[in-house]
């Protein structure tokens, strides 16, 4: 229960009564435990990293941190381009994932990463603007899962197949 105290002041301006206004927010209490929840659930899961719409880094959570091989000191403030590859090439498309970003878009799908030791690390990622109250963007957030070591037993699987094929051709052949 919500609740507040109103005195009634009488002709003599002194307090003479209180009035008690009650409301019962056990609903609203409930809805926000649900949402605490849920973000708490994601953060458990996913690797997170929320950022300002200049792409200075806002705050990130402990899985990012860990799989990026960065403390929060080390991020916090920093530029979304260290985790980016230096090519010039990648930086063209991060520039212009960021200006949809911006501009409200949503986005997802596999992105190469560098970790802070130059380790090249795969995410599966979804990037969501948050909206104010106008519906304009005023942060980026991020929500990522590392599929590095999928990707690289795929890539096994691939070459695997590939030399398989070409020992059966040379076979067919002799």
């Amino acid at each position: 229960v919500q609740t507040s105290y109103n005195p009634i002041l009488g002709a003599d301006g002194k307090p003479y009564k209180i009035i008690k206004f009650a409301t019962d927010i056990t609903a609203q209490q409930r809805k926000e435990a649900d949402y605490t929840g849920q973000v708490a659930a994601v953060g458990r899961a996913m690797a997170v990293i929320e950022f300002e719409l200049d792409g200075k880094v806002i705050t990130a959570n402990e899985n990012f941190l860990t799989l990026f091989g960065y403390t929060i000191d080390e991020v916090r403030g920093r530029d979304r381009s260290i985790f980016a590859e230096a090519s010039s090439d990648s930086a063209a498309k991060g520039h212009a994932l960021w200006e949809r970003l911006c501009h409200g878009e949503y986005d997802a799908g596999q992105y190469k990463k560098i970790g802070k030791d130059g380790k090249e690390i795969w995410i599966q990622a979804s990037y969501n603007p948050i909206l104010d109250g106008d519906g304009k963007p005023f942060k980026i957030i991020v929500f990522a899962t590392d599929i590095t070591a999928q990707l690289r037993a795929s890539e096994a699987l691939q070459l695997a197949v590939q030399q398989t094929q070409e020992v059966v051709k040379a076979a067919e052949a002799s």
